[in-house]
């Protein structure tokens, strides 16, 4: 065989200026790391040093990239060699530790928006929610019978939701662009056309239905989660998980080591729990408890964009001519505040404004005590302190919004987000439609058996108690991005087929943001304001349009 017919295995093409590497899984990191350092390209580099008599020099390659990632400590080698990983059969709490990961990674999750829950899983017998294995066996009884009450009483929902829906939306007087076959029922004269035409409707019901009740759907729900990403990702990721606080999280990251290391194994070797971060959140969580615990959480409640303490500026510049030097100290200092803010904002529960009010009253002492807690006991460079670091955009929004719009906004990577710990003290977004549905009664009462449940938990198992909580109780969370990653976000999230709640939500963002900076906020002109409640039909009649030129 010659050595064009050897490299027609792992190269699209063995000539060209440009080509694809292939079957070459675990392997091709290390000889790009190579083919940074070795006269020729990499198709050379390749044919000379990593194959011999017809087969790879795999043993070749895993030491090379050991000495690169371990010795050399060269962690951008990591970012040459991906996975792909799922996670299945995990809870909604859990999705959002593996979807912070922001760089590296690519995940999809399975869309509650889609799927309806009311049916057990025909493996367990079950409905599909978590169980914390942290439980005793008394908690954990107590744990799963509310759990299938909510389930149970999801499913009462849903018939009534659906009935109710139809009832706003008769087939017969329903409307979708289905291209040449027609857009209302009684124009759909062909078996074909009729079946596009019932598809689309029943879609419409259930995803609007999938969209009201999501709400009553605690955060022990069940989801899938997929991902692509590198190897330095991937690493970050499990040390990340093992670091959590939640043990589903901890089980799930030994998970992943174990798969991943089945196919990049030298790029995952180094994924270990980080004692630094762990001991910094226990610190701070202790911080927080000292000086912030008697703020309100509910005080300023809905979605605030976070201003500059103007007030604090001009008291330092009172009474004295305002030079360059006095303003940027003033600056500067008022900078220091909102830092400190930043940092205690995911330990303490209460406003960004608030949090920073408090700060303004802590004694010199306080504030470091803030920043030694936050930055912990750095050993190497690799010990880096959690996000609250970032803080400095032009946009810092302060929101609480139900936990599902933060489920859908949180996922945007090129922002800041940090998220405070959930309590019922926020309230519940309860969707309009129940009391008009007839199930109102129902509602109130999953809302109520999730709060008794998170208060019998509260004590003794501060961890566990957010898997009672539903996707309808409101969380407090803080967003900073700039207006590259706002203008992709909010004409994103506005588009007609977004659910209604974060769909406002970002409007009343790029009303606040043209309120600060009206010329750059017009030029996010794809933000969509108008009021689009059966949008998803359109989206579902685009579909039906799209599979008729491929013959359904």
């Amino acid at each position: 065989m010659n050595a064009g017919d050897l490299l027609e295995q792992y190269v699209t093409n063995v000539d060209g200026q440009v080509f694809a590497v292939k079957n070459l899984q675990g392997m091709v990191g290390a000889v790009m790391a190579r083919y940074s350092r070795a006269e020729g390209g990499l198709r050379r580099t390749l044919a000379r040093e990593f194959i011999k008599e017809d087969k790879l020099k795999v043993e070749k390659a895993y030491k090379l990239i050991e000495r690169v990632l371990i010795a050399y400590g060269d962690d951008s080698v990591g970012e040459l060699e991906g996975a792909h990983l799922s996670f299945e059969d995990i809870s909604l709490l859990a999705t959002k530790v593996i979807e912070r990961r922001r760089i590296g990674g690519s995940p999809i999750e399975q869309s509650t928006r889609y799927i309806r829950y009311d049916v057990k899983d025909e493996r367990t017998g079950r409905y599909r929610y978590y169980a914390p294995r942290s439980l005793p066996p008394g908690e954990a009884a107590a744990y799963r019978e509310t759990m299938d009450r909510l389930f149970d009483n999801y499913a009462r929902m849903w018939d009534q939701t659906k009935r109710y829906l139809e009832r706003q939306k008769p087939m017969e007087s329903a409307e979708y662009d289905l291209g040449p076959r027609g857009s209302r029922w009684p124009q759909m004269k062909d078996e074909k056309a009729r079946r596009a035409f019932q598809r689309t409707y029943r879609n419409d019901i259930k995803t609007k239905a999938c969209d009201i009740l999501r709400a009553y759907l605690p955060l022990a729900t069940l989801a899938n989660v997929g991902l692509f990403g590198n190897g330095r990702f991937f690493q970050h990721l499990i040390s990340k998980m093992l670091s959590s606080s939640l043990v589903e999280a901890n089980d799930l990251g030994e998970m992943a080591f174990q798969e991943l290391s089945k196919v990049i194994p030298h790029y995952v070797k180094r994924a270990k729990r980080q004692e630094y971060l762990a001991a910094n959140a226990r610190s701070m969580r202790e911080t927080a408890a000292r000086w912030f615990a008697d703020l309100d959480p509910a005080q300023d409640g809905g979605v605030h964009l976070a201003e500059p303490d103007y007030a604090y500026i001009a008291e330092r510049l009172d009474g004295a001519t305002v030079s360059p030097e006095r303003l940027r100290a003033a600056h500067l200092a008022e900078e220091e505040l909102s830092f400190l803010a930043a940092l205690a904002f995911s330990y303490a529960r209460g406003s960004f404004t608030q949090i920073r009010e408090r700060i303004k009253t802590l004694p010199a002492a306080a504030r470091t005590e803030i920043m030694n807690a936050y930055y912990g006991q750095r050993a190497t460079r690799r010990d880096r302190p959690e996000r609250g670091i970032e803080h400095g955009y032009p946009y810092t929004f302060d929101l609480v919004t139900e936990w599902a719009v933060y489920k859908d906004l949180m996922r945007h990577r090129m922002a800041t987000i940090q998220v405070q710990a959930m309590a019922p003290d926020l309230g519940f977004e309860t969707p309009a439609e129940v009391a008009e549905a007839g199930v109102a009664d129902i509602a109130a009462e999953s809302v109520a058996l999730s709060e008794k449940l998170f208060a019998d938990l509260a004590a003794d198992f501060p961890h566990e108690r957010e898997y009672a909580l539903l996707q309808g109780h409101r969380v407090r969370w803080l967003l900073g991005l700039n207006d590259r990653a706002l203008m992709h976000l909010l004409e994103l999230r506005t588009t007609p087929q977004g659910h209604v709640n974060y769909r406002r939500v970002c409007q009343e963002m790029h009303r606040l943001a043209a309120s600060r900076y009206p010329e750059r906020a017009g030029r996010m002109s794809f933000v969509n304001h108008e009021d689009n409640y059966w949008a998803r039909g359109d989206s579902e009649a685009r579909q039906r349009r799209k599979e008729a030129q491929f013959g359904d």
